[in-house]
């Protein structure tokens, strides 16, 4: 009983002068989901960036994390609504956070009171979420045998097909593909990879390429590092380097999936990283494993695409 007193007292010492380190070492140590299981790191490290937007909100209104109250939270989600997109979960997901550690304020005696009490009990996760837009199991095998090196291709044929391997292969974001550099894709080595940088609340991974993907993308490789610009941008829109678009990577995703006279209510480079989670799910890997391939912090992607398997026959696109 002694030891846990003085847990206690210096846990409450650091969250009145230290409250960001305090949160970090409670998300450590203590903090756990619905289901009583510790955050992934993931998790932990956009919990600790949202917890410190909440924190530079109260200090700028001369608050504290055991003085504010309610009309504090509603100003702090009137502040971030210019940031979130309509139909997203971000306010419930700042609302169950808050939540979460003014609980622990009040079990160790730091607060009395739980300003987000109310508004948790009145929110509920939003029902009508939209399915996913995904290929069929059988699709996506027919356009995994398109990705492959042409016969004779130009530069822009090949480029255009090791677009679309990228993204059923390594199943990254449109943003993602357009930031690789030459240097990112590891098409040579003994478990071939592309390497994909930090953005936003995602951390750095290494995605292993699944194997129909390889030879196109190390036979693009090569012709792009032979180009008198090899250094810079993987995927390039003109023969001086410029970066491609979004708009130039959904028509490559677009002219391979006609050839197969296929159609998607959404024919873009997400309707491939779906199907490749999918895929992934299809085969064995847990909702952790997908995410942390697909960069995600949240498992909600993935318990979707896995819905979406449970739930149909997959029968069509």
């Amino acid at each position: 009983m002694r030891n846990f007193s003085i847990s206690i007292f210096v846990n409450d010492e650091l969250w009145s002068s230290d409250p960001e380190n305090a949160f970090a070492e409670w998300q450590k140590e203590e903090a756990t989901g619905a289901d009583r299981r510790p955050f992934a790191e993931r998790s932990i490290i956009q919990h600790r960036a949202m917890f410190a937007r909440f924190h530079r909100y109260l200090t700028a209104h001369r608050q504290t994390v055991v003085t504010f109250g309610v009309d504090h939270v509603a100003g702090f989600f009137d502040e971030i609504s210019a940031d979130c997109a309509p139909g997203t979960t971000t306010h419930i997901r700042y609302l169950k956070l808050i939540d979460r550690f003014t609980r622990h304020l009040i079990a160790i005696d730091a607060r009395k009171d739980n300003p987000a009490a109310d508004l948790i009990r009145q929110t509920t996760w939003p029902e009508d979420e939209p399915t996913p837009v995904y290929l069929s199991l059988v699709n996506d095998t027919r356009l995994q045998q398109l990705c492959r090196t042409p016969p004779d291709p130009t530069f822009k044929h090949l480029r255009n097909v090791a677009v679309v391997a990228a993204f059923l292969g390594a199943g990254i974001s449109a943003a993602e593909c357009r930031n690789l550099k030459v240097e990112d894709l590891n098409a040579n080595g003994m478990r071939p990879d592309v390497y994909v940088e930090k953005r936003g609340p995602r951390i750095a991974r290494r995605v292993p390429l699944d194997e129909f993907s390889i030879n196109v993308l190390r036979d693009y490789y090569h012709a792009r590092a032979a180009m008198p610009n090899a250094e810079g941008w993987l995927f390039v829109a003109t023969a001086s380097g410029k970066p491609m678009t979004d708009h130039t990577l959904g028509q490559c995703v677009r002219a391979l999936l006609l050839t197969l006279h296929v159609t998607a209510a959404d024919m873009s480079p997400r309707l491939l990283r779906n199907t490749y989670g999918r895929r992934h799910i299809h085969h064995g890997r847990s909702d952790e494993e997908l995410s942390n391939l697909l960069g995600l912090s949240s498992h909600r992607t993935a318990a979707r695409l896995r819905q979406t398997l449970d739930t149909e026959a997959d029968a069509h696109s």
